[in-house]
């Protein structure tokens, strides 16, 4: 992890991830939704969803994105996210090329161990129908695709099955798709929430946002 000035700046100093949370150093991180589109309707039909190894030291066995990992220093974020590609999902090249980066989830919360602030840069990739991901570098135990709703719905009623911020890139991707709507009372609130500069813990997003 590099801390600079500013972004694109030279670095000020390198500092490893798990220390950064001591120091209240923002992190940084790429998350990929990849999706199964509907032929007919042209929206998104299904996501794949991993599901995080048992071995992990951090939220082992819960819901997270296809592809997910923390920014290191030297790598852009494209080139993040294609070797994580590669790592977690074992895609070939020519499909990740059709990654879009579609924007930024952010959020802040307190631990006995600090102050956790990170934002997630997140892109949507389209999954050819028939290629399932495989998992690389053992940090996956496996993959599942869900149809959106069934995703949005886990999170409605099953919070504690996922990492929290995979969950917040969830819900990013429904509001983007359209598969939760403007008319929900608390909409505004939530958009807002999801790239909020305040505490956001797991028990305040769980009490606060109902789907």
């Amino acid at each position: 992890r590099a801390a600079a000035a500013a972004a694109g700046g030279q670095p000020l100093l390198r500092m490893e991830r798990a220390a950064t949370i001591f120091f209240g150093v923002p992190t940084m991180g790429a998350h990929v939704n990849g999706f199964v589109q509907d032929e007919e309707t042209g929206r998104p039909k299904g996501v794949w969803i991993g599901k995080r190894s048992m071995s992990k030291a951090t939220y082992p066995g819960l819901l997270d994105q296809m592809v997910a990992g923390g920014q290191p220093a030297g790598l852009s974020f494209t080139e993040n996210m294609r070797k994580e590609c590669a790592e977690e999902a074992s895609l070939p090249p020519s499909v990740v090329a059709s990654a879009v980066p579609t924007g930024l989830v952010s959020y802040c919360y307190g631990t006995r161990k600090g102050l956790s602030t990170k934002a997630l840069v997140t892109f949507d990739l389209r999954m050819p129908p028939d290629l399932v991901p495989f998992n690389a570098d053992g940090e996956v135990d496996e993959f599942v695709l869900m149809s959106v709703e069934e995703a949005v719905n886990s999170i409605r009623t099953c919070l504690p099955l996922w990492k929290p911020n995979a969950a917040l890139v969830m819900i990013d991707f429904a509001l983007r798709h359209g598969f939760i709507t403007c008319d929900l009372p608390e909409y505004e609130e939530l958009a807002r929430g999801l790239r909020a500069s305040g505490f956001l813990g797991d028990a305040e997003f769980g009490g606060r946002f109902r789907l």
